[in-house]
């Protein structure tokens, strides 16, 4: 009896591994595939090459790259948020506050667009937000930077087709 309640202690006091596969796969050139949504995180869009790996948020089904670009000894940063539409995160990406310029653009040849969000536009520290809704889906790009053109190119050359195809 005595070793049978010992056995039970020890197992009890055993980490509990996680049962969830990784959410995120590295893949061809440098690009790393998230599982649940079928977003390729690529290793460079445009100008902005990915810092590190892409992370899972939390253990949840979100996941998140970071993606940076220097010209003329200015940085420029990104954040690219994929999650579900009910995610617990979800209220907080989404938030939208203080004053901002709006706009809508196309992201891809099929029917997504972005809901585009600039804080500060007249100074060279503008930050660009950008909404996608992909149904089941959603990615919020934040990016840092002076060049508006560059910001929306970085959201237009992600890779649309693969949350798309998913």
């Amino acid at each position: 009896m005595y070793r049978i309640l010992s056995l039970i202690a020890l197992l009890a006091c055993l980490p509990n591994a996680s049962t969830r596969a990784d959410p995120i796969h590295s893949v061809a050139d440098g690009a790393y595939w998230h599982h649940g949504s079928g977003w390729v995180f690529a290793e460079k869009i445009g100008e902005f090459v990915r810092v590190g790996i892409p992370q899972d948020v939390a253990g949840s089904e979100d996941a998140v790259a970071h993606y940076a670009r220097v010209e003329n000894g200015a940085r420029s940063t990104a954040s690219v948020d994929v999650y579900l539409a009910v995610s617990a995160a979800a209220g907080e990406l989404e938030t939208r506050s203080g004053p901002s310029t709006d706009a809508v653009i196309p992201v891809s040849t099929g029917a997504l667009s972005a809901s585009r969000r600039v804080y500060d536009a007249e100074t060279p520290a503008r930050v660009g937000v950008y909404f996608i809704d992909a149904g089941e889906w959603r990615v919020r790009i934040r990016i840092t930077g002076s060049q508006l053109p560059v910001m929306d190119a970085f959201v237009r050359d992600q890779r649309w087709d693969s949350l798309a195809a998913h």
